[in-house]
């Protein structure tokens, strides 16, 4: 049993000196570095006087004789104010019955180690004195035979020689059964009550010649970085902000230009609709006498006429009619003239994108004068 938590105990600090040497690039305790597993480790040995009691009515009262008693101990400093170690002790316990021979006895057991000057005053690697406290459990064994689990606390008072070494003025105990190796054989036996075992003990600590202190955090570098992040940062916010007022006036000069388009499509559709020829309104393509050709001063008339059309509701029909001059050529010339007059100008809008559905041939030859008293001006198309 005393192999298997022998093992177990150095695998539980194996594991977290690993784990913080696995760390060590980003651990920090209280603005100190972390080291490597290798580093902060002691060696002490103890030796000094021991004593058994077990009357928990007078708590302080001891039983039978002191005798000596001796500790090893392994331990390593994880950060200035944390640490752990594995310690083992033994020699001999006093009997409380008389006539029983002294009990040989071994405790094994794990600590956790606390430096409270550390920890209360800031960390100095070359502070004189240091108080550490100390507590764990661990594995009691007397006489070869009698196991018992127990539970140890104490403070360790340390005074500092050089690096290396360290005086030790170690006050601590440990609790188990009243029953354990036998000490006790006065009563009833086990009746559930504890015994406690008293250790004074002096002696030294080495430190392994590996890396023995701790260094303080050079915040130097991150601060910098911070600092550059945080200008960064800001020359970024103020790139937004620039970015956000530049397309706020964005915004507003397309708001302006959308304005300015729909405003100049009114104006060109209401333009548009103001050409249109209305009931009460005509437009007119004038030729030359006997010819029914469009000419290209009318061509750009008819130009316009063909938008103003497309921009005409999509129901209304629009009349081409044809006219001639009753001065000129006989009346059935003058009617096939009249005829070709409005064909043509029907083509030419069709050939404008105008729809031939609101288009209508109509022609008069000179039967009908709608410029009277004009004769050039007979000589015409109406768009009505």
């Amino acid at each position: 049993m005393k192999k298997v938590f022998l093992c177990l105990a150095v695998f539980a600090m194996s594991f977290s000196a690993i784990g913080q040497e696995k760390e060590e690039k980003v651990l920090r305790h209280k603005g100190f570095e972390t080291n490597r597993f290798i580093d902060n480790w002691e060696i002490s040995l103890l030796g000094g006087a021991q004593a058994w009691h077990i009357n928990q009515d007078e708590l302080f009262s001891i039983g039978g004789e002191i005798t000596p008693a001796v500790q090893v101990s392994l331990g390593k400093w994880v950060t200035p104010f944390f640490g752990g170690r594995i310690a083992f002790q033994g020699l001999n316990l006093n009997p409380q019955t008389e006539g029983l021979e002294k009990t040989s006895y071994t405790y094994l057991h794990t600590d956790v180690m606390v430096n409270l000057t550390n920890w209360i005053c800031g960390y100095k690697s070359n502070r004189l004195y240091n108080a550490v406290f100390i507590g764990g459990f661990g594995w009691a064994e007397a006489n070869g035979s009698d196991n018992e689990y127990a539970a140890n606390v104490g403070l360790s008072n340390r005074f500092r020689l050089c690096d290396a070494l360290s005086i030790h003025l170690d006050l601590s105990g440990f609790l188990t059964k009243e029953t354990f190796g036998a000490i006790n054989t006065t009563g009833s036996g086990d009746n559930g009550r504890f015994g406690t075992n008293y250790e004074l003990m002096a002696g030294l600590s080495y430190k392994l010649p590996t890396e023995r202190n701790f260094y303080a955090v050079d915040y130097a570098p991150y601060k910098n970085k911070i600092s550059a992040l945080e200008q960064d940062l800001a020359a970024s916010r103020k790139d937004v902000e620039k970015g956000q007022e530049d397309n706020s006036d964005l915004k507003n000069q397309l708001a302006k230009e959308r304005k300015a388009k729909e405003d100049a499509l009114a104006e060109a559709k209401r333009l548009r609709e103001s050409l249109v020829p209305s009931t009460t309104q005509s437009l007119s393509i004038y030729f030359t006498i006997g010819s029914s050709k469009i000419t290209d001063k009318n061509m750009e008339n008819i130009k316009f006429l063909a938008e103003a059309i497309k921009a005409s509701a999509k129901d209304r029909v629009f009349t081409i009619t044809g006219y001639a001059d009753e001065q000129t050529g006989s009346p059935e010339l003058n009617m096939q003239l009249s005829k070709r007059r409005a064909e043509n100008v029907c083509n030419a809008l069709i050939e404008q994108g105008v729809d031939e559905s609101k288009l209508k041939v109509d022609y008069k030859g000179d039967t009908e004068q709608p410029f009277k008293g004009r004769p050039y001006m007979n000589r015409v198309a109406v768009v009505k």
